[in-house]
């Protein structure tokens, strides 16, 4: 009777523990990939048609203010870690020639893949730890799906940013459903990184989407770039209408952010957008959908942060979230809104050092309600596109989103206000 009575005992555990497993929410991780706030519809573009993203952030928890980094290795590496570049210790996409580690050539990756290993936290990880099925898609720098944690992807060779996951959208969705359709088979919840190589260059959009810009932009390269936002837009509808035909879609939650910015009319030859501290490269959307779960809602005031997404996701998966994140759930209304700054760092494209974020630093940005002060860091950017202040800038966001007054010599008390938050945070000295 003893053993039998155990035997029940275990079979309610289990149960229980599969019920709760199963009630767990799938997740889907949309990274758009060099595209501006401005870039989509429901932030005010009518040049772009952006449908189905329009469509998901009117089902979601909405932050028109989000920030990210300004170019995307270290912005992937703060999905992946939770932590800002200067501690994750991805500043840039390459390391420099002269750099200390490796051979110091641009072909040896593998000291920025241990750098990245060497975090507290790789997501991927953590959730497959916690009994999600997960898989990569896209860009991933550096590393391989594996050797962060992921139960299956794309990218099976270390290299620079992604190699055959950057197949995934441009060539269609088939690897993502093939492995959803795996993961209802094992009746396990799923967690998937789609970070396509779009609108990213190179700008090759399909001919039936060119056709609707052709003539219609400020430049020639700039119609190419909207087509490509549509075609990426058209990937994230057929990504969703897969979850509603399968019924997936009432216990799957979507999240949305793109990796930082573009200057969509004269690409490399514009500025103020990528590798730059300005909005057109760190300002982003970032959206929650749980239909039923998560009510919908505009938030056009609170502060948004890409180191907000790890905390976020591990919480819906019941995982646990490390105590060095300072990262919030997104989710967490009440958190989200009492939090009033967040940081931003732009960093050369190259690094120069691993063990010294410091040397590789253009500028440090804290965010502060709507204030926005941008310090010079004591590196020079090495591409001629990214855009970085001489001197300290400070610009009130809400009455000049798109930063053309500084403000820095007028408002002396505010400059210093921000200077202390930003030392708090992370101080040179």
């Amino acid at each position: 009777m003893k053993f039998l009575t155990t035997l029940v005992l275990h079979a309610i555990l289990f149960a229980s523990a599969y019920g709760a497993a199963a009630e767990r929410p799938n997740i889907i991780l949309i990274i758009s990939d060099d595209q501006s706030f401005t870039d989509y519809n429901f932030m005010g573009n009518e040049a772009v048609k952006t449908p189905e993203i329009d469509r998901l952030a009117s089902e979601s928890l909405l932050y028109t203010r989000g920030y990210v980094m300004p170019v995307c290795s270290p912005s992937l590496a703060c999905l992946l870690t939770g932590k800002l570049p200067h501690r994750h210790g991805i500043t840039g996409n390459d390391l420099a020639k002269t750099a200390p580690q490796g051979d110091g050539g641009r072909a040896d990756r593998h000291p920025l893949v241990q750098r990245l290993l060497d975090n507290s936290l790789l997501l991927p990880k953590a959730l497959s730890d916690a009994g999600y099925l997960t898989f990569q898609t896209g860009k991933l720098w550096n590393t391989t799906y594996e050797e962060v944690g992921f139960t299956g992807g794309m990218t099976g060779k270390e290299g620079r940013h992604g190699g055959d996951g950057l197949a995934i959208g441009r060539k269609g969705m088939q690897p993502i459903y093939d492995f959803i359709e795996g993961a209802q088979k094992q009746q396990k919840p799923f967690f998937i990184w789609y970070a396509p190589l779009m609108p990213h260059d190179p700008h090759t959009p399909p001919a039936d989407i060119l056709k609707k810009y052709a003539g219609k932009g400020p430049t020639p390269a700039a119609e190419k770039f909207h087509a490509m936002i549509e075609w990426f837009d058209q990937t994230c509808g057929e990504l969703d209408a897969y979850l509603t035909d399968k019924k997936l879609k009432e216990n799957t939650v979507v999240i949305y952010l793109a990796d930082n910015g573009w200057n969509g009319p004269k690409g490399y030859k514009g500025g103020r957008a990528k590798l730059s501290p300005y909005e057109g490269g760190i300002r982003t959307p970032m959206f929650v959908r749980w239909p039923g779960q998560v009510e919908p809602l505009r938030d056009d005031n609170t502060l948004a942060s890409i180191i907000d997404i790890a905390p976020t996701i591990l919480k819906l998966a019941g995982a646990t979230i490390p105590s060095d994140l300072h990262g919030l759930d997104l989710t967490d209304r009440k958190a989200m809104t009492d939090r009033k700054s967040v940081f931003v760092e732009a960093y050369t494209h190259d690094i120069a050092n691993l063990k010294q974020p410091q040397l590789s630093l253009t500028a440090q940005v804290v965010i502060h309600e709507n204030y926005k002060l941008i310090i010079p860091g004591p590196a020079q950017p090495d591409r001629a596109f990214a855009t970085t202040p001489e001197k300290i800038e400070l610009y009130d966001l809400k009455s000049d989103p798109l930063e053309t007054t500084n403000l820095a010599t007028k408002l002396p008390e505010v400059v210093a206000r921000l200077k202390a938050i930003q030392n708090a945070e992370w101080d040179l000295k």
